[in-house]
């Protein structure tokens, strides 16, 4: 007979030792996706407008993401700091036996907030807790967006470079359902599924502190999308 691994119940009952752990400390990573319909825009309009026959190459793949979190025990769940960085980017360009072009939109963000986790339910695992629920934050956002272009000539010496990095300010949050396995009394492991969704101002240039009209445009940085992440926790 098969050996029977997995003993799963929901009840009342905590299986784990979490009502005695008063902190919790999470580090994740994961992959999202990023709408940035506007700079998809930009750079369509980038290629429309140039003078040479540029390729897209990519435009904002879905990427990696990170987080960090540290909270306190508050009734059902956990709530307390937390702060996240993401990137995304798009490139076209043009390659020959002469030289080559190319032109960049690379986007950063930086988040920081405050996040709140609830518990809807517990079992067990090979005689270990697990934990469901589901968790948000509500958190700033800071966009650093940077258009690059390099123009190599060959036999004509150095790279032409210019760069402009533009910023801009949110409002961000990611609603998640949660399962945290917990393999000894104070560490374990949260995978996490959602999304996340993302208000911000215009794009402004960082010298002048205004906003940035690109292309008879101005330009947002929307940082919407799905989310998974994989990542350790402790709670002590």
């Amino acid at each position: 007979m098969l050996p029977v691994f997995l003993i799963a119940q929901s009840n009342g009952k905590s299986y784990s030792n979490q009502n005695k752990n008063t902190y919790e400390l999470s580090i994740g990573s994961g992959f999202g996706s990023y709408l940035m319909p506007n700079l998809k825009d930009l750079q369509n309009t980038i290629i429309r407008n140039s003078e040479i026959p540029l390729l897209k190459t990519t435009s904002f793949p879905s990427y990696f993401n990170y987080s960090l979190k540290f909270g306190y025990k508050k009734d059902n769940g956990y709530e307390g700091f937390t702060g996240g960085f993401m990137s995304t980017g798009a490139r076209s360009s043009l390659s020959d036996y002469s030289g080559y072009y190319v032109t960049d939109i690379n986007c950063v963000a930086i988040h920081f907030g405050y996040y709140f986790r609830k518990v809807f339910a517990n079992y067990q695992l090979l005689n270990r807790p697990v934990e469901m629920g589901y968790m948000y934050n509500i958190s700033s956002i800071y966009s650093f967006v940077t258009l690059t272009d390099n123009l190599q000539l060959y036999g004509y010496g150095d790279v032409t470079n210019e760069n402009y990095t533009f910023n801009s300010i949110g409002i961000y949050t990611e609603p998640m359902l949660y399962a945290d396995y917990m393999f000894t009394k104070y560490i374990g492991l949260e995978l996490c599924a959602g999304a996340g969704l993302s208000i911000s101002s215009p794009l402004y240039y960082e010298s002048i502190k205004n906003d940035v009209v690109i292309y008879d445009k101005n330009r947002f940085a929307n940082w919407s999308g799905y989310r998974l992440s994989i990542g350790l926790i402790s709670r002590f």
